[in-house]
């Protein structure tokens, strides 16, 4: 969906855990210019980001 241009924000949150090896969010070799718009961390250790496609400027 980004790399056609539907996706206007995206919301992560992370949290503050080492667990190994996640699910990646993007395919292998898969590449997007995403700007940080805004960063929020709460007092549990979880840090909420929100980033926008850069070509959306």
């Amino acid at each position: 969906m980004l790399r056609h241009g539907l996706v206007d924000r995206i919301r992560l949150l992370s949290y503050p855990v080492a667990l190994g090896q996640g699910k990646p969010f993007f395919a292998p070799g898969e590449q997007h210019e995403l700007e940080l718009i805004s960063a929020t961390p709460f007092t549990n250790g979880v840090l909420g980001m929100e980033y926008v496609p850069a070509n959306t400027k």
